[in-house]
């Protein structure tokens, strides 16, 4: 007992597992019906027993196991021979061929690369067409002008020169030259091609970081941008500053910047498809 009042710890361990004899364990189990510590002190071991019973017992390894064996075996060896017997060397290379740090982890398959995109209403990806196929198709609409631009200056010089001959000769002319009353010119406005993916909310904000004040030239009339261009300025009652063709939500769209009140640095913003449709409800926005 500690003091003259309790058991220690190590008589009530003694107790539970049996080992004391007729007289100590009727002692202390007369204590223990009268000392409420003691009691509880025993119980705590019980627990502690009872835990320790459910917990597995860890297998050895194979390694020592071996080494184990064959240390006793050699021993037995010795002492049958009246001597000091050598072991062999064990053949660790064969004893830990499938021991869990000697297997190799099986190499996992790469992961497919991200698909970037939008995702749909109803949870698709819509991928992104590449910049590239929109660059080429912009090399094609830089070199639409310039055609354009020499097949119009050949027949100017052409024209230039018959008449002049007619004015040389001298000769009368009955009927008076009617000049072919030419089309209104194109309406001007910057294009670029930033292939950005817009959205609305960078379409409600600054529209100058995106769309940008780059080396772009017109368009001539027989392009579809510019078809497109004249149908959105017919229906605002103004030509645009500035066309940017890029996607918006991923889908390819041309967005159209008017002024609205150019003071208050306000813009109104048409978003048109490639068939110059309607995809976004025009809304105003800033240009700075």
């Amino acid at each position: 007992m500690t003091g003259d009042t309790h058991y220690d710890l190590e008589i009530l361990a003694e107790l539970a597992e049996g080992l004391l004899d007729a007289a100590t364990a009727l002692q202390v189990r007369e204590h223990l019906a009268i000392c409420d510590p003691c009691g509880e002190s025993l119980a705590d071991l019980a627990a502690v027993r009872e835990m320790l019973s459910g917990t597995p017992t860890p297998a050895m390894p194979m390694g020592v196991a071996l080494r184990i064996d064959r240390a006793l075996a050699a021993e037995a060896e010795s002492l049958r021979g009246g001597g000091v017997g050598l072991v062999e060397a064990p053949a660790w290379d064969d004893i830990m061929r499938d021991a869990p740090w000697e297997t190799e982890t099986p190499s996992l398959p790469e992961p497919e690369p991200v698909r970037l995109g939008v995702v749909g209403d109803d949870g698709t990806v819509v991928p992104v067409t590449p910049a590239r196929r929109r660059k080429a198709a912009a090399r094609r609409r830089w070199a639409m002008p310039a055609a354009a631009a020499g097949v119009a200056a050949a027949v100017i010089g052409a024209t230039v020169v018959t008449t002049s001959m007619l004015s040389a000769s001298g000769g009368p002319s009955t009927n008076p030259m009617i000049g072919v009353q030419a089309d209104a010119a194109p309406p001007k406005y910057q294009l670029t091609d930033s292939n950005w993916n817009y959205t609305d909310q960078e379409l409600s904000g600054s529209l100058l970081g995106y769309i940008g004040p780059v080396n772009a030239g017109g368009t001539t009339e027989s392009s579809k941008i510019d078809q497109c261009v004249r149908q959105v300025a017919a229906r605002v009652g103004t030509a645009p500053f500035a066309v940017d063709q890029g996607f918006y939500n991923g889908q390819e769209a041309n967005v159209m910047v008017f002024w609205h009140n150019q003071a208050k640095n306000q813009v109104l913003v048409h978003v048109v498809g490639p068939e110059c449709d309607q995809v976004r409800e025009p809304a105003l926005a800033r240009w700075k």
